[in-house]
């Protein structure tokens, strides 16, 4: 029996604070989708992008690939 799998694309923000924010994603399947976004969820506190040294929030693209093996 196969699995699902696939590529799934995640777009999400690191804001001023550090925090990840607005995680939206993109893929074969919901459930694919909703693994995605839960893993970036637990991304830990990160040290805010700068500009000018001030700190800003910075939006990232990143893809996950899920691949079934038994």
């Amino acid at each position: 029996m196969w699995g699902i799998q696939g590529r799934v694309s995640v777009v999400f923000i690191i804001n001023s604070e550090g925090v990840t924010t607005n995680v939206r994603s993109r893929g074969p399947d919901k459930i694919l989708e909703v693994e995605a976004e839960r893993i970036i969820s637990l991304l830990p506190k990160m040290q805010p992008g700068k500009q000018r040294g001030k700190a800003v929030k910075v939006a990232y693209a990143v893809p996950i690939f899920f691949k079934y093996e038994s």
